[in-house]
């Protein structure tokens, strides 16, 4: 039956379970707990029994949505599905128990009755006994629908007032997804073969020894690997060593919903956040408060060193990130990882990697060969690096452990001395009668716990001598590489702005290289505004063909 023939019945009194009409039913519950569920599947044979029991119907099958919000329809995959089958012509009634089931949001709501209207599709509410062919019933739908989404944003206030009352009680919210703990009744207990693997983490970060990616691979060598059994990536690093919890601390109030309708959410900035230390034992801390802190000091001085260099954005994650410039297409060139467990990265233009020979031929260069070059340029340029050297050299040479560590002896062993006088006063007093035998065993008691102390400091400052002497010489030959790696990446990330990448006769292993700088006047040599027709020989062959490159490049500074 058309559609209009459907209106005029209504309008002239006809029921609309007297009406010829191929009927479904949507159905939505908002949560997946057993009681909702059990409500779900009572409804599912309620209608499928109602429509069936109508004469003038023909059952057509409904359309669920398990555990799912009513307020946007986004997520609501079995409504959109029932959108289009509407549009496709197989059914021409949708039954559904109320308009809270159909939407709590008032503009999606109109929005998809209209639309089901445009092709001729009616939409019947069960309890309000409304159906959307009867034109009198707009108004009335637009006032249930408004106190639908009214009712949807005071439960929206409801709850945030009782999270924030929550996070007030102490309570610890959210996932139960936080490694070294599991939730117990708003309280954190701690999982012991979870916690090593957090301590681990924590002790190593604070050596400053290791990056995230570094620190990943040599945490999956001593066999710690995530729940999918990869390695742990740097985000999940960065947030076990941010967060608070595992030197027992609350945080709370981390996140804010913006929008009720979107569910939209923001961060809130730390400043803001709710953080205290826990002291009903609600958070039982996996890691001291003293190496919590002094691993984030490390985590924030790298942060800011980020910030600084500008090479914390986007696809900036390497020196060279968005620096290299293919010639011939204008596209950056991307770095692609050795062969497994080789660690020779190369740099290639970017429609190289995606489609090879076919799309691009201009040259693939080692890594290793742009830090050699860039090496070479940085001598010739900042002309203080070796006066650095130099001066570091200098310091270590100059410094006397000897002197240092002799000076804590003699500090342990005016303490040791002060202990055995108090030991003889003690004594004293008990002789004299001043002093009950009993508190003599006290005092003697934790006189010995403290020159037990001391005698073990002792112990590890003799050991700390012999361990420095040896260490010295290894120190110093590892300074010129220390420096040479760490100021040479800060140079290519802060200096270097461009690096054109041409083919010398259409060859792929004859490259020249136009290289820019920004380069400050005050850290260049005056006599060298810039370096022409520099020849290098790659010290690494190709995969494939086995062949080494051979750079010519110029350097402009700017």
């Amino acid at each position: 039956m058309k559609y209009d023939e459907i209106v005029k019945k209504i309008i002239s009194g006809e029921k609309i379970f007297n009406i010829p009409l191929r009927v479904c039913y949507y159905a939505r519950v908002s949560t997946d707990s057993d009681v909702q569920l059990n409500s779900l599947d009572n409804q599912l044979n309620y209608y499928e029994n109602y429509i069936k029991s109508k004469s003038n119907w023909t059952y057509v099958d409904g359309y669920v949505d398990e555990g799912i919000s009513g307020v946007r329809v986004e997520k609501r995959e079995a409504f959109k599905k029932m959108i289009r089958d509407a549009k496709r012509g197989l059914f021409d009634l949708i039954i559904t128990k109320e308009v809270s089931r159909w939407g709590r949001d008032l503009e999606d709501s109109i929005h998809y009755v209209r639309e089901l209207k445009s092709v001729n599709v009616g939409v019947y509410f069960e309890n309000q006994n409304l159906n959307t062919f009867d034109p009198n019933c707009d108004l009335i739908l637009n006032i249930m629908f408004n106190l639908a989404e009214e009712e949807s944003r005071k439960l929206s206030s409801r709850i945030k007032f009782g999270h924030m009352e929550s996070i007030k009680k102490g309570h610890v919210l959210g996932s139960s997804n936080i490694i070294g703990y599991r939730k117990d009744n708003c309280k954190l207990v701690i999982v012991q073969n979870e916690a090593e693997f957090i301590r681990k983490v924590f002790e190593l970060y604070a050596t400053g020894k290791y990056g995230f990616s570094k620190l990943s691979k040599y945490l999956g060598s001593i066999g710690y690997y995530n729940k999918n059994g990869n390695l742990y990536d740097k985000e999940t690093l960065k947030r076990i060593i941010s967060n608070p919890k595992y030197k027992g601390f609350y945080r709370g109030h981390t996140y804010e919903t913006i929008d009720y309708r979107t569910k939209k959410r923001k961060k809130i900035i730390d400043s803001e956040q709710i953080i205290y230390k826990s002291e009903d034992g609600r958070i039982p801390t996996i890691v001291s408060e003293e190496l919590w802190n002094r691993t984030n000091e490390i985590l924030n001085k790298r942060m800011k060193m980020y910030i600084d260099n500008h090479n914390y954005i986007g696809s900036l994650k390497y020196p060279f990130s968005s620096k290299i410039i293919c010639n011939e297409h204008k596209v950056c060139f991307e770095r692609s990882h050795g062969r497994k467990g080789k660690n020779r990265p190369t740099w290639s233009c970017k429609r190289y990697l995606q489609y090879r020979l076919d799309a691009c031929k201009s040259p693939i260069i080692a890594e290793l060969d742009l830090y050699n070059i860039f090496l070479f340029i940085m001598n010739k340029i900042i002309c203080k690096k070796k006066d650095i050297i130099n001066e570091l050299y200098r310091i270590y040479e100059n410094i006397d452990y000897k002197t240092q560590f002799l000076k804590k002896l003699e500090s342990i062993k005016k303490d040791i001395s002060s202990i055995e006088a108090k030991k003889n006063l003690a004594l004293d007093l008990v002789l004299s009668g001043n002093l009950q035998k009993e508190e003599l065993i006290v005092q003697f008691a934790n006189l010995k716990n403290e020159l037990n102390k001391l005698e073990i400091q002792r112990d590890n400052i003799l050991k700390q001598e012999i361990n420095q002497n040896k260490n010295i010489k290894k120190l110093k030959q590892q300074i010129e590489e220390e420096i040479n790696n760490s100021i040479l990446e800060d140079f290519i990330r802060k200096f270097v702005k461009k690096i054109n990448v041409f083919k010398i006769d259409n060859n792929r292993h004859n490259l020249k290289l136009d290289i820019y700088l920004e380069v400050h006047k005050d850290i260049r040599k005056d006599n060298l505004p810039y370096l022409l027709n520099q020849k290098y020989i790659s010290v690494e062959k190709l995969r494939k063909d086995r062949e080494k490159n051979i750079f010519i490049y110029n350097v402009y500074l700017q």
